[in-house]
């Protein structure tokens, strides 16, 4: 990244601030954050002249407006867009009442003509009963057990007649002179009737009430229908007005509000964010056309109170697995790029626990054509994994399942300990599991060392259970398990132990070490405070050094959870038989294999990568590099706002 800052006349504002959003490649920052001054943001969003006119627009519903349909970036001022949008509102303000209230008589209707079902039978008129001047009336239902709580309000002054039951539900009206009607809703509400207005105008009994609304339903429809219609002419003879005109206020009230972010007075404005170093030359052309500014470039400050954003730059091969370091979380600006060493383990524990030279395979050619065809950023990964399995199934002899296909193979290049099966060699698996973690376990902590020495922070990589005490701890109690495993003592056991001891103590010091390195002030808690807190968490790392190394045992056992998958796939094969139905089992179990396990395995790699990998030596705080931009398809209010809250 470089930092630019550009500075002008404080008329010149907006176009600066258009050509950085035109540029595409801008990163904008809170401008007096970075230069830690006191002055006041002179671009408040409170003086916006173009977010009434976007809000009056809003309102118009233009998601169905092709925003294509504008004719070019046109500039009209807040005014003429006012006065244009309450025009083309007036043209729609009798249809679109007319619409609300028809679409809201259909819905009364259609409820109405499924109340109405429940009624058919009976010879209640329902015009006679809205006449009643006296008796009020309620229709709906209630549960069918309420109805022996009903006896209990017999003398209540109301009548609850049915008229039809089902679903354990019964429904029917309820009557009651005007001074006790409320009394007996209370009483039904508390039996859980549920109430539903019908329509005044029904009149006769219910079955001829039906066809009436039926008929008034149809005629409502086409009403709609042909309201709906003239309002879309409506919007397609306003469509390129509208159009350009919410470009124009949308894009002028983003430029407003980037206004904030700015350092104006009444003269000058200075304006700053960040540019990616490969894109400066885009940066400059989109400025050129602007006189009178000064624009300088410089290193991010690293040690100001603003973080300076960050993309990751990675090659062709670790590239697709960025997506599982953003999930994660980016690093800072100083910090590591952990995606190489993410595309290697990945690639490598997968392979390992889904091995098989035909389903690796069939694996790497549909991530291709999902990348290729699709742009599928997960195929990109599906395709390099796929050749992993496909190069450890050919050292575990498994093809589609198949154990032995590859045994003349190795017995004619004279290889004895190939293929490596693994129901025959699951001491070497599982020791190999192990050794592969402690590998990757030494490996996170060797980047976590150099890193934080890099930033001198002497606690964490020193002194931590991460850093070199945590390194040669770690070490010494692999070197002593070998031992008396294996009985090779590649170093005294004396020796061992004392490394192991010291090392132990160094965490157990390791924040007034790191202080006194670093030479800054260490507040003594207290020696009981010290000594409880300082032991458990010494004991919390012995508990995650055993834990963490365990985890990996999970790699070895997937190899064995494959070969018992396909193993089970082919005793179904031939208990079936030799036929097209025999042909046809294999086909399914591998697909079935490959789906199943294939995301199990995947998931399983990803989490020892987050919990066994990155806990030792990334935190992921950074902060995304996202340029500057105007987009018009959200119809939303705040997009670069919520950019500028952040910055």
């Amino acid at each position: 990244m470089k930092l630019v800052s550009i500075a002008g006349k404080a008329e010149r504002l907006n176009e600066a601030i258009t050509a950085c959003l035109r540029s595409g490649v801008f990163h904008i920052e809170n401008a007096g954050k970075l230069l830690g001054t006191a002055e006041d943001s002179g671009g408040r969003t409170d003086n916006n002249p173009y977010a009434e006119p976007l809000k009056a627009l809003m309102e118009l519903n233009l998601r169905q407006i092709d925003m294509s349909a504008a004719a070019g970036d046109a500039d009209y001022s807040p005014a003429y867009i006012l006065t244009e949008t309450r025009r083309i509102s007036d043209r729609l303000h009798d249809v679109r009442e007319a619409l609300t209230e028809l679409r809201t008589r259909i819905t009364d209707f259609e409820s109405a003509s499924i109340h109405l079902k429940h009624l058919t039978g009976s010879d209640v008129d329902l015009g006679e009963l809205t006449k009643c001047r006296h008796i009020q009336h309620r229709f709906g239902r209630m549960p069918e057990e309420s109805m022996k709580k009903l006896e209990y309000y017999s003398d209540d002054g109301f009548i609850f007649q049915v008229y039809h039951t089902a679903h354990e539900y019964v429904w029917g009206f309820y009557f009651a002179t005007q001074e006790r009607i409320q009394a007996a809703d209370a009483i039904m509400k508390s039996l859980l009737f549920e109430q539903y207005a019908l329509p005044e105008e029904l009149s006769g009994t219910p079955e001829q009430a039906l066809q009436e609304l039926q008929i008034k339903l149809t005629e409502s429809k086409a009403k709609l229908e042909k309201l709906e219609k003239e309002e879309a002419e409506i919007y397609s003879s306003e469509a390129k007005s509208l159009a350009s005109m919410y470009r124009c206020a949308k894009y002028q009230n983003e430029v407003s509000k980037l206004r904030s972010q700015c350092i104006l007075t009444s003269e000058k404005f200075n304006l700053m964010g960040y540019v990616p170093d490969a894109d400066k030359e885009t940066f400059d052309k989109a400025l050129r056309q602007l006189d009178d500014l000064s624009v300088t470039y410089e290193e991010p400050w690293t040690n100001s109170k603003v973080q300076p954003p960050v993309r990751l730059k990675n090659g062709w091969f670790t590239k697709p697995f960025g997506m599982f370091v953003e999930m994660y979380g980016l690093p800072n600006y100083n910090g590591y790029n952990p995606t190489t060493f993410v595309a290697i383990t990945y690639t490598l524990l997968f392979g390992i626990m889904f091995g098989d030279l035909g389903q690796g395979l069939l694996l790497a050619l549909i991530g291709f054509l999902l990348h290729k065809k699709m742009n599928f950023e997960l195929g990109a990964v599906m395709s390099r994994i796929g050749i992993s399995s496909a190069v450890f199934g050919t050292l575990y002899g498994s093809v589609f399942g198949f154990e032995e296909m590859l045994d003349p193979m190795y017995e004619s290049l004279g290889i004895s300990f190939l293929p490596l099966k693994a129901m025959e060699n699951t001491n070497t698996i599982i020791f190999g599991a192990v050794g592969i973690g402690a590998a990757i376990i030494i490996i996170s902590m060797l980047v976590n060392i150099c890193v934080r020495l890099k930033n001198r922070n002497y606690e964490e990589g020193i002194f931590s259970n991460n850093g070199i005490a945590g390194l040669l701890f770690f070490s010494s109690m692999l070197l002593l398990i070998v031992g008396l495993v294996a009985d090779v003592h590649l170093v005294p056991t004396g020796v061992i132990v004392a490394v192991a001891a010291v090392t132990l103590i160094l965490m157990f010091f390791r924040e007034p070490l790191g202080h006194w390195m670093a030479h800054k002030h260490y507040e003594f808690p207290g020696m009981g405070d010290f000594i409880a807190s300082n032991f458990f968490e010494c004991f919390e790392f012995l508990i995650g050094y055993t834990s963490n190394t365990i985890s990996f045992i999970r790699v070895g056992g997937f190899v064995f959870s494959h070969a018992g998958l396909m193993g089970v796939v082919m005793l179904l094969a031939d208990m079936i038989g030799k036929d097209h139905m025999s042909v046809l089992t294999v086909i399914i179990g591998n697909l079935f294999v490959m789906g199943l396990e294939g995301l199990i395995v995947g998931i399983q790699v990803l989490r020892l990568e987050f919990y066994e990998i990155f806990s030792r030596c990334y935190d992921g705080d950074g902060k995304p590099f996202q340029p500057i931009t105007v987009t018009f398809d959200d119809f939303s209010e705040a997009v670069q706002s919520e950019q500028a809250a952040k910055a």
